[in-house]
């Protein structure tokens, strides 16, 4: 196999991102006792999840900051019910962001992938468009840290995957050439459109065998996969 440097996506990818944040919100939802407003906590993540989805590409495409969609999304959740406290979405807020970097639950074969991966001397990056303060947490609480090389975070970066910047940027960083890199993500936006767009190779991980039509490189299903054909 021609290829030398792997890059991974984080969220969804390796750390299990749904798993972790339905822990961190039910925690939430009761320390906060959210159950006076909203029916149940089923009821506060429905409405939470397409407020949330929605304020993510707004901050990807830098039409709004990152304080306005990390308290945004809660704030608007309580508003959809009739709560309007600021003060009180700020603190949700302040404790999601700290409650699930702390969770440690990864991605189904995440760890197997990854000593093998190490074993086979591949070098492995991480390229996220996460919040430095949660993404560097949780590699460190999900012993993944040793795993990887570099980290490469769109907030240092200044700009956000998919931008041809993003990639340029944590290509260098990492003394990669374009034809020796592979690029592993769960967004077909951000991840495999923006790493075809700048002419790398790559791994579409779609574990729910999603229907699409994009071209893409590769496409698994289980990061399993990858240890059979890496």
């Amino acid at each position: 196999m021609k290829y030398k440097h792997l890059f991974f996506d984080l969220d969804h990818t390796i750390w299990d991102f749904d798993k972790n944040q339905i822990l961190t919100l039910k925690k939430l939802f009761k320390d906060y006792q959210l159950e006076k407003y909203f029916r149940t906590f089923d009821n506060f993540f429905s409405r939470y999840k397409p407020i949330n989805n929605r304020l993510w590409k707004d901050y990807q495409y830098g039409r709004i900051s990152q304080k306005t969609l990390k308290t945004g999304r809660f704030y608007q959740t309580f508003l959809s019910v009739g709560l309007d406290d600021i003060s009180m979405a700020e603190k949700f807020a302040d404790d999601f962001v700290v409650f699930n970097s702390y969770q440690t639950n990864v991605i189904p074969h995440a760890l197997d992938l990854l000593n093998y991966l190490k074993q086979k001397d591949y070098h492995l990056y991480i390229i996220t468009n996460g919040f430095r303060e949660t993404q560097i947490s949780k590699l460190e609480k999900s012993g993944l840290s040793p795993f990887f090389e570099k980290t490469f975070i769109s907030e240092d970066i200044g700009v956000h995957k998919p931008s041809p910047l993003f990639f340029e940027y944590s290509l260098k960083g990492a003394n990669a050439s374009k034809n020796e890199s592979l690029v592993i993500g769960d967004s077909l936006e951000n991840d495999i459109k923006g790493a075809r767009d700048f002419g790398v190779d790559h791994v579409f991980f779609n574990p729910e065998k999603k229907p699409h039509n994009e071209n893409v490189f590769k496409e698994i299903s289980s990061l399993k996969e990858l240890m059979e054909w890496l």
